[in-house]
C-alpha cells in the first residue's frame, strides 16, 4: 500500500455500505490497535435528524471555549473521505491516512473488520496522536449496536428522531427509540429533543435506571416574539430568529447549547451566539451561486420528518418556485417522499443513481408506484453535465433548483457543480490534496 488511491480501494472494498451491527467486532480491533479510544474525552450525539448539525455547532463552540484540539467524527462523507474525521475543522491529512492504514494493515486483515470499524479506529487513533482535548462522535447507525458505542462519553445527545432504517432499527418509533438510547451510560447525562410524551418518559426512565441527569429541550424551549429563549440548568439564552432561518436548525442550536452546559456543569459563558452562527455542515440547507445558473440549495433530507422540515423551510423563507432534482434509495417511503415534494412545486426531475448504487431506486420504479397525474411533468436526467446545464440555467421558469432526497445524490452532484458553483471551495481544497 504506498498511494492514498490504495488505502482507499482497499477501505471501500470492505464495502462501504455494508451493516454489522454489534460491538465485539470494534472492541477485538480497538484492543489490537492498543485501544486508542481509550481516556478521550468525547461527546456521543445519535438521532435519526440533525446530529450531524449538533455535532458541528459542538464542535465549533468547544473551539470558541478555548479547546485547544478539538476532533469531530461524522458520516457519511458526501465527496471525500476525509470529511469524516477532523481536528480544528481540518480534515486528516492524506499522508496521516496512508501511514497508518500501512501500519494497521496487518491487523485490518487479520480481523477483517467492516468498512465503518475501519474508519472509526482510524478516527480514534487520530484523535488520540493528535491529542485532542475533547472528540465530537456521531454514531453511524442507531446506537446501542454502533461500532461507535464502544466509548464512555462525558455526554450522551440525543436528536429528534422519524422513521428510518426501519428493516435493521424497528418499525416502530419506540424500537427506533430504544436503539438511540442504547448510547446512555451509568452516570453520564443524557440531553434529548423529544416533544412526544410516550418517547420522552422512556428516556426519562432510562436515564432514571442509570442514575444519568435527564435534560430535554422540549421542555426548556421557550418561543418569544424575536426568537426563542432557553432556560437551560445554570443560565438563559436568547437565540435569536434569524440565528438560522429553519426553524428545525433553531432547535438544534439549542440542543447544542443545551448539551454542551451539561458538558461543562456550568453556565456557557459569552461568545457562543457567534460561534453558533459560524457553525456549518455540508449539504444541509446549503446555498451555492453561479452567474448565469440558477441559485442551487443543497440539502440530505432523505426520510419523511427531513423532507416535511426542508418543504417547510421553503414554503416559509424561500421566494419563488424550485425545480427539484431528486433521488432517492428504494428503502425509504418513496412514495411519501415524493408527495411533499410535489406540494411544493410540480417541476421535479428524478436522478436515477440505479447504476452507481443498487439501492437506487429507478426511474421506472418511482412512476409505477405513482397515480398516473402525480407523475405528470416528473422528467428524468443523468447525472452528466450535459444533462444538467440547460435545466440549471437561469429563464427557464423556476428560480432556483434544489437537490434532494439522498446524501449519495449531493456526493454525485457536487464534483460536477464545484467547477461551476461558489461555496463549495472546501471540496476543491481537498480533492487537489489528494490529486
Amino acid at each position: 500500500m504506498e498511494s492514498y488511491a490504495d488505502a482507499l480501494q482497499w477501505l471501500y472494498q470492505r464495502n462501504q455500505f455494508s451493516i454489522k451491527l454489534g460491538l465485539e467486532s470494534p472492541r477485538r480491533l480497538l484492543e489490537a490497535l492498543g485501544n486508542p479510544e481509550q481516556d478521550g474525552v468525547f461527546l456521543h450525539v445519535a438521532g435519526t435528524n440533525g446530529k450531524g448539525s449538533v455535532c458541528a455547532n459542538l464542535a465549533v463552540m468547544l473551539g470558541m471555549l478555548g479547546y485547544r484540539r478539538v476532533g469531530l467524527y461524522t458520516s457519511p462523507h458526501l465527496v471525500n473521505f476525509r470529511e469524516r474525521i477532523r481536528v480544528n475543522g481540518e480534515p486528516v491529512p492524506v499522508a496521516w491516512v496512508v501511514e497508518w492504514m500501512k501500519k494497521s494493515l496487518p491487523v485490518l486483515e487479520e480481523l477483517n473488520p467492516t468498512y465503518f470499524e475501519c474508519v472509526t479506529a482510524m478516527a480514534f487513533a487520530y484523535f488520540k496522536e493528535s491529542g485532542c482535548d475533547a472528540v465530537v462522535l456521531e454514531t453511524g447507525l442507531g446506537g446501542r449496536l454502533d461500532a461507535t458505542n464502544v466509548v464512555t462519553p462525558r455526554i450522551s445527545v440525543i436528536t429528534s428522531i422519524s422513521f428510518d432504517h426501519t428493516a435493521i432499527l424497528g418499525d416502530t418509533l419506540e424500537a427506533i427509540w430504544g436503539e438511540k438510547l442504547g448510547i446512555v451510560k451509568p452516570g453520564i447525562p443524557l440531553v434529548i429533543d423529544e416533544s412526544r410524551p410516550e418517547l420522552a418518559k422512556l428516556a426519562e426512565s432510562k436515564a432514571r435506571e442509570d442514575a444519568s441527569p435527564f435534560f430535554n429541550l422540549t421542555d426548556r424551549l421557550i418561543p418569544e416574539e424575536k426568537g426563542f429563549r432557553l432556560r437551560g440548568v445554570h443560565g438563559e439564552y436568547s437565540l435569536p430568529s434569524d440565528l438560522r432561518s429553519e426553524s428545525h436548525q433553531i432547535r438544534n442550536a439549542a440542543l447544542s447549547l443545551l448539551a454542551l452546559e451539561a458538558f461543562l456543569g456550568k453556565q456557557i459563558p459569552e461568545g457562543w451566539l457567534p460561534a453558533l452562527k459560524a457553525a456549518h455542515i455540508a449539504g444541509r440547507t446549503q446555498w451555492i451561486h453561479s452567474d448565469g445558473f440558477l441559485p442551487v440549495l443543497l440539502d440530505g433530507a432523505h426520510n419523511a420528518a427531513s423532507v416535511e422540515a426542508l418543504c417547510r423551510h421553503l414554503r416559509g423563507n424561500v421566494k419563488g418556485k424550485p425545480r427539484f432534482f431528486f433521488a432517492v434509495m428504494r428503502d425509504k417511503d418513496f412514495v411519501s417522499l415524493y408527495r411533499q415534494l410535489r406540494a411544493v412545486s410540480d417541476d421535479i426531475v428524478y436522478l436515477d443513481l440505479s447504476k452507481i448504487f443498487s439501492r437506487a431506486l429507478t426511474a421506472d420504479e418511482l412512476r409505477s408506484a405513482l397515480v398516473s397525474e402525480e407523475s405528470a411533468g416528473l422528467r428524468e436526467a443523468t447525472i452528466t453535465w450535459e444533462e444538467l446545464e440547460p435545466l440549471l440555467r437561469s429563464g427557464t421558469g423556476v428560480d432556483y433548483a434544489v437537490f434532494c432526497g439522498s446524501l449519495y445524490l449531493l456526493g454525485e452532484i457536487i464534483p460536477k457543480l464545484l467547477p461551476r458553483y461558489r461555496g463549495l471551495e472546501e471540496f476543491g481544497k481537498m480533492q487537489k490534496e489528494e490529486s
